[in-house]
C-alpha cells in the first residue's frame, strides 16, 4: 500500500501501450470471475438534466485483483457541436481490502478502452470469423476505438464503410482506416452500413433524433453492435434479429437501464455467460445479432486495475498527496 494517490491522464494511459488482446483478455478473465462469484454489481444510477444531458456514477467490486471502483460520468448530446467530447468521466480506483483510494484515472480514453473491448469480447463468440467488412453509423471517438479492437480480433475487416451526418467525421475515420492497413470509404446512405458483416452504431443522444436504421436490410448472419443503445434503430425492425445480447442481464433489467435501451428484454444471453461457456450466444451462420449495452462497471475497474498496476510497474503517472 502505498501513501500517495495516482492520477492517470489520457497521455499516460497511452504510455501504457496496453493491446487490444490484453485488454480482451483482462475482460475475459473479469466476466469469467463474475460469473462464478455470488457478487452481484448494482446498475449505475442516473440523474437526468434535460432529454439530452445526464450524469451517472457506477460502481464494482471485484476480489481478484482486491479493487474498488466508482465512475463519474456526463453524457450531453450536444457537446459535439461546441467541439467538446459528449461522454466525460473519471474514475477512482480504491484498494478491495482497505477501502483507502490508490488512482483517479481519466474517465474519457478508459471509456473508449473499455467499450471498444467489450464489443471485441462479444464479438469472438457473436460475429462470423470470415467477416471482412465493418460499417459505422456515427464516426466520433467510439468509432475509431471499435476500428482498432474489431480489427485486431478479425485482421480480415479490411472493408470499413463510414457514415456520420458530419461528412468531414466519415472522411476522417476512412482516412484513419487507410493509414492503418484496411480500405477506408464514406458514404451518404445509412443503409449502405448494413450491408458489412458488422455494423456499429454509435449515435449520439440529441434532442429530436428519430430512429433510422432498419435492421431488416442487415445482411444474414452479421452482426450490430449498438454502442448508442439502440437509439438509432428503427424499433419495429428489432424483430430482424435472431439473437440479443446484453453486458449484464441483471443490470439491463433494472428498471433505469430499460428506459434507456431501445429493446430492453428478454435477452439470450450477457457477457458473462458467453466467457464462462454457459451461452454460445449465436445458434446459427444465418442469424442477425444484436449486441446492445448500456455499459457494465465491472469493466471500469477491471480495466483501471489493469492499467494502475501496469502504470505502478512502469512508473507513469502523477503522484497526488493524499
Amino acid at each position: 500500500m502505498t501513501d500517495d494517490i495516482l492520477y492517470l491522464n489520457a497521455s499516460d494511459i497511452d504510455q501504457l501501450n496496453i493491446s487490444p488482446s490484453d485488454l480482451r483478455a483482462v475482460l475475459r478473465k473479469a466476466f469469467e470471475a463474475y460469473s462464478s462469484s455470488e457478487l452481484r454489481i448494482p446498475s449505475k444510477q442516473t440523474v437526468r438534466a434535460a432529454p439530452d444531458r445526464y450524469f451517472q456514477t457506477m460502481a464494482a467490486v471485484c476480489n481478484e485483483p482486491p479493487f474498488a471502483a466508482v465512475k463519474w460520468v456526463s453524457v450531453v448530446g450536444t457537446n459535439s457541436q461546441r467541439g467538446l467530447p459528449n461522454v466525460n468521466g473519471l474514475i477512482i480506483l480504491g484498494d478491495g481490502e482497505t477501502g483507502l483510494p490508490v488512482a483517479v484515472v481519466d474517465g474519457n480514453r478508459l471509456t473508449v478502452m473499455r467499450t471498444a473491448a467489450m464489443s471485441a469480447l462479444a464479438s469472438e463468440y457473436l460475429a462470423l470469423p470470415a467477416s471482412t467488412s465493418l460499417g459505422f453509423v456515427g464516426c466520433g471517438a467510439q468509432a475509431y476505438g471499435h476500428l482498432t479492437a474489431l480489427r485486431d480480433l478479425l485482421p480480415g475487416l479490411t472493408d470499413i464503410v463510414c457514415f456520420d451526418r458530419r461528412i468531414e467525421s466519415a472522411v476522417s475515420l476512412a482516412a484513419y482506416a487507410d493509414a492503418n492497413g484496411a480500405s477506408g470509404r464514406t458514404t451518404t446512405s445509412p443503409d449502405d452500413v448494413l450491408q458489412c458483416d458488422i455494423v456499429v452504431s454509435t449515435v449520439p443522444s440529441v434532442a429530436g433524433l428519430e430512429p433510422f436504421l432498419d435492421a431488416w436490410k442487415l445482411k444474414a448472419g452479421s452482426l450490430a453492435i449498438a454502442i448508442d443503445m439502440g437509439r438509432s434503430w428503427l424499433p419495429d425492425s428489432l424483430g430482424a434479429f435472431s439473437s440479443f445480447i446484453v453486458d449484464d442481464k441483471v443490470q439491463a433489467e433494472d428498471p433505469d437501464s430499460r428506459s434507456k435501451l431501445a429493446y430492453s428484454g428478454p435477452f439470450n444471453a450477457d457477457l458473462a455467460e458467453l466467457a464462462s461457456g454457459v451461452s454460445t450466444g449465436r445458434t446459427s451462420g444465418l442469424d442477425r445479432v444484436l449486441f446492445i449495452y448500456p455499459g457494465f462497471a465491472l469493466a471500469d475497474l477491471a480495466v483501471a486495475g489493469e492499467l494502475y498496476i501496469r502504470a505502478r510497474r512502469e512508473h507513469v503517472g502523477t503522484k497526488l498527496r493524499r
